[in-house]
């Protein structure tokens, strides 16, 4: 009694879930889909979030919360691989532009 006692006094953790899922679209819109390592989190978020809305509904508040927490974590390193995937290939078109300026063009 005590344990469901706890949970009620909790709040539904609606700002959790709402960063969350900001956090989701913003990792969808950078296109961590098409980064594998990326992907995997974005997926896991997707999977947290749902399992987010189930305890809410059950009224499990305090679990939504850390389960929607989990969701942003995850989203918000998904955004961060998503970057690192894209600053990485930039470096990599740098550094062949680099290296084609300094190649001394064959003359014929």
């Amino acid at each position: 009694m005590l344990a469901s006692a706890a949970c009620a006094s909790f709040p539904p953790p609606t700002n959790t879930m709402a960063s969350s899922i900001a956090s989701v679209r913003g990792a969808e819109e950078l296109g961590a889909a098409n980064v594998p390592q990326a992907a995997l989190q974005l997926q896991l978020a997707n999977e947290e979030i749902s399992r987010a809305r189930v305890l809410m509904a059950d009224g499990d508040n305090e679990k939504a919360h850390y389960m929607a927490l989990r969701a942003g974590n995850d989203a918000e390193l998904a955004i961060a691989l998503t970057r690192e995937n894209a600053a990485r290939s930039e470096a990599a078109k740098a550094k062949q532009r680099v290296v084609t300026a300094l190649t001394p063009e064959a003359t014929p």
